[in-house]
């Protein structure tokens, strides 16, 4: 088979799951295409939560609970206007000042969340939990300096932090240094075993590696979120490099059983059927799925493109080609396509 079909990138989608690890204090992770049932789920959770500041308006933790739903949802406004009417009833709460934190770092204002988490600290210095997110605030920034001074700090009052150690290894990561992250992550797994973030990264370092420990960790952390595909689609593309393509496809069905929109799933699955299995009917019927999720997927146009050309069906090969060059115009491999059609048509 000539090799002009688009692979998932592996190097960008373990940087994307390594990003989402980092992007959010909240440890929320949104996947593509949610359910309805999610969305109906999600409505009940806010009425939850209003019900709740009703029966308690005179408390902090109600509306520190539903600032927290909103800044996983990115309705940061609603969350401010949470946090001031928390900050209304008690001013010295430190936690108020940890959420706004939250707020103002998921909203890119950074010094301002600084400027939260030093009033936190101010309140109670002896909390670990000021400086882990002290630390976790200067990675976002890039300042390797300050986030192991702030993690220092945090294990000198909570010597088994796991959120300590977890943003240590990230911190490695992101410095090159894949062995100190791995050691990190491993402690903070030995301090919590039910830290999903840092079973997920250990799964991917290892995955790199073509190490079989990966399959442990990515099947612990898959076990913790069993409503999050992203572990799930670690160690399906782990199978699919490392030569077990029945395995990554039983893998990237029991995603599509958790989140039948996953486009990446759907992908992958079309990827394996026609390049391990020369399937192309069923490599068609997947990548379609994939591009009917996001019509401005090219790489699963092109491959669908692909796989029909491969099954000799030239028509329906050049009008995707045509369509990739639509949305991409000069798509290398798309006018590689359609050259080597009209050579093929021409004998």
């Amino acid at each position: 088979m000539q090799k002009v079909l688009i692979s998932l990138s592996r190097l960008s989608f373990l940087v994307a799951v390594i990003f989402l690890s980092l992007s959010s204090c909240t440890e929320h992770h949104k996947t593509e295409g949610q359910s309805g049932a999610a969305g109906d789920s999600a409505g009940y959770e806010l009425t939850r939560l209003t019900n709740d500041i009703v029966r308690n308006s005179g408390k902090v933790d109600p509306y520190l609970n539903r600032a927290v739903y909103y800044i996983e949802n990115e309705m940061f406004n609603e969350a401010l206007q949470d946090v001031n009417k928390a900050l209304s009833i008690d001013e010295n709460d430190y936690r108020v000042y940890l959420t706004l934190s939250d707020v103002y770092l998921n909203s890119g204002k950074m010094q301002r969340a600084l400027d939260a988490l030093k009033k936190a600290s101010v309140l109670n210095p002896e909390e670990a939990e000021v400086d882990v997110k002290t630390a976790r605030l200067y990675l976002t920034m890039s300042d390797y300096k300050q986030t192991f001074n702030s993690l220092r700090k945090a294990l000198s009052k909570d010597k088994k932090n796991a959120e300590a150690f977890f943003i240590s290894g990230l911190a490695n990561e992101e410095m090159g240094d894949t062995l100190k992250a791995i050691d990190s992550y491993q402690m903070a797994v030995e301090s919590d075993k039910t830290h999903y973030d840092a079973l997920k990264q250990l799964g991917i370092l290892f995955s790199i590696k073509k190490d079989k420990l990966a399959i442990d960790y990515l099947r612990n952390a898959s076990r913790l979120r069993p409503d999050k595909p992203d572990a799930l689609y670690v160690l399906g593309m782990y199978y699919q490099d490392n030569g077990e393509p029945d395995k990554s496809l039983s893998v990237y069905e029991e995603i599509l059983q958790i989140d039948s929109s996953f486009k990446l799933a759907w992908y992958n699955k079309g990827y394996v059927q026609m390049v391990y299995k020369q399937d192309y009917k069923e490599a068609i019927k997947s990548f379609t799925r994939a591009y009917e999720y996001d019509n401005t997927y090219t790489d699963a146009l092109f491959n669908r493109g692909y796989a029909y050309e491969l099954s000799g069906d030239h028509t329906k090969a050049r009008k995707d080609y045509e369509q990739v060059l639509a949305l991409e115009v000069n798509n290398e491999r798309a006018i590689a396509g359609l050259n080597r059609l009209d050579i093929q048509g021409s004998k």
